[in-house]
């Protein structure tokens, strides 16, 4: 470390705690397993026997852990501290969950629902997501069937063999997308061919709607090898709706995406329909949430009391942050701000540099005390 002054350096420690805050904004005060299932930010710990936790436990119990973000899953329940779990992150530590306090383990929820996402695995090829090479991602709305999987663009329009060699992308913004795959604009949802196939009848019904065209942007098949490209809603014909209704007769798989404000459409579709058809049940009762706004739980937010110019620790001139070390710092002591600004304050007073060997004795300091 290059010699510098106290403004200097206490300027990069609040430009790091700024970078860690905006990883991590939320305030991990709360773990989620009170509440019940919840829509919420899920992180997969592998290192604790592939259980989902929740946002403010995947920093305070398990900050060094091997966690994947899951984003969010719909009706889940923290499995933090649960018999799920099968070790303590620390093992000297009386609790098992350090938010809830508890010293023998809780029950786990028997309605939460687990897929290979919770292995670390993602996709129709059952690959580890890597954000460095990895193409787009998109998330099955429906989820009934594949767990709300993450499904890469690639291999969504791979599987029908829809890439053409020299396509360009008439977008831009979209140069991340695969030659051949609907514009992330022209959709709002989708619907993968697992959950599609589970519900045939159903998808055969709606398909076969008048209202279908205000609904579907795109249907991408997955059956035939020589299969055409994303058929985008061009019309309320009868031909179309005819061998819509045939595909979904013949087994044909395909995904589906939905044309923005699908919801609405969905509602009049609805109450359209006889309470007693397929079709109503299944949006009433078992995906009501294709019809309904479906809140997300979001932690409180972090204010500025609870900020700390030295929540980093010895990390504190590092140049970058990943989300590991940014859980750790901000799990430090909020006291070694008060501490670390009374030991730089006669520096900034005198204007004197504050060198390498300073700083390490006060980190010698502290871990005396």
């Amino acid at each position: 470390m290059s010699d510098i002054s106290a403004s200097e350096y206490i300027n990069q420690q609040n430009a790091l705690e700024d970078e860690a805050r905006e990883i991590m904004p939320w305030n991990p005060s709360h773990c989620t397993y009170v509440d019940g299932g919840l829509r919420q930010p899920v992180f997969a710990c592998l290192s604790c026997g592939e259980i989902g936790v929740c946002y403010s436990c995947s920093i305070q119990c398990h900050a060094n852990c091997e966690l994947i973000e899951l984003f969010t899953k719909r009706a889940f329940t923290c499995d933090c501290g649960t018999e799920r779990q099968l070790a303590k992150p620390k093992k000297d530590n009386e609790y098992w969950c350090q938010l809830r306090k508890n010293t023998t383990q809780d029950i786990p929820s028997l309605s939460n629902s687990y897929g290979p996402n919770f292995k670390g695995y993602f996709c129709d090829c059952h690959k580890q997501y890597d954000p460095e090479s990895d193409s787009t991602m998109i998330q099955c709305a429906l989820g009934l069937e594949c767990n709300e999987d993450w499904y890469h663009c690639a291999c969504i329009v791979q599987t029908q063999n829809q890439i053409e060699e020299g396509e360009k992308p008439s977008n831009p913004t979209e140069q991340s997308l695969p030659l051949g795959f609907p514009s992330l604009e022209s959709f709002d949802a989708f619907i993968c061919w697992k959950c599609a196939s589970r519900y045939k009848s159903v998808f055969r019904d709606l398909l076969a709607h008048s209202r279908s065209q205000d609904l579907i942007a795109h249907k991408i098949k997955h059956s035939s090898p020589a299969s055409e490209k994303s058929e985008p809603n061009t019309g309320n014909s009868v031909d179309g709706l005819r061998k819509r209704k045939y595909d979904m007769e013949n087994d044909e798989s395909f995904s589906l995406m939905l044309l923005p404000g699908y919801k609405s459409v969905l509602l009049e579709i609805k109450a359209e329909l006889e309470k007693t058809s397929k079709l109503y049940l299944f949006m009433d009762d078992i995906a009501p949430f294709l019809t309904e706004d479906e809140p997300v739980y979001v932690p409180p937010e972090d204010s500025d009391d609870d900020a700390s110019t030295y929540e980093l620790g010895t990390q504190a001139l590092s140049s970058t942050v990943d989300r590991d070390v940014a859980a750790v710092g901000l799990r430090a002591m909020d006291g070694i701000k008060q501490k670390l600004s009374e030991f730089l304050q006669p520096f900034a007073d005198s204007g004197q540099i504050v060198k390498e060997e300073d700083i390490r004795n006060f980190f010698k300091l502290q871990n005396k005390e």
